[in-house]
């Protein structure tokens, strides 16, 4: 019997009032970052208020996956678009430790302390 293949990428896309979401599970390799690269950009080209990447169900997160972080960071700064990452697990939150991405960005537990952060940016 062949071994399963790994789980594929999800990308998914939701508004909320504050931002739009991109929720992300699976392995974030080279493989895979496209798809988020993709999402994000799609997300973007509604002109959101807010962007939050959630990182929650990423098992595995390379330096592909940094990269199109570091590029959301960049891109969010350029156009004064508040940005935040959800990240609470090993793989992610270690990740952005190393290459110190987590100074650079607004990191948070969960959606609702994200949107939380966004509600006060905005009073």
């Amino acid at each position: 019997m062949p071994d399963d293949p790994a789980p594929a990428l999800t990308v998914r896309i939701r508004t909320v009032p504050e931002a739009v979401v991109v929720a992300v599970g699976g392995d974030l390799d080279l493989g895979s970052a496209p798809a988020l690269r993709a999402g994000a950009r799609e997300a973007l080209a509604g002109r959101p208020p807010a962007l939050i990447v959630d990182l929650g169900a990423v098992t595995f997160c390379g330096s592909a996956g940094l990269q199109v972080i570091a590029e959301l960071v960049s891109t969010a700064e350029a156009g004064r678009l508040p940005f935040a990452v959800v990240a609470d697990g090993r793989p992610v939150l270690r990740s952005l430790q190393v290459t110190r991405l987590d100074e650079t960005l607004a990191l948070h537990p969960t959606v609702e302390e994200a949107r939380a952060w966004i509600r006060e940016l905005a009073a």
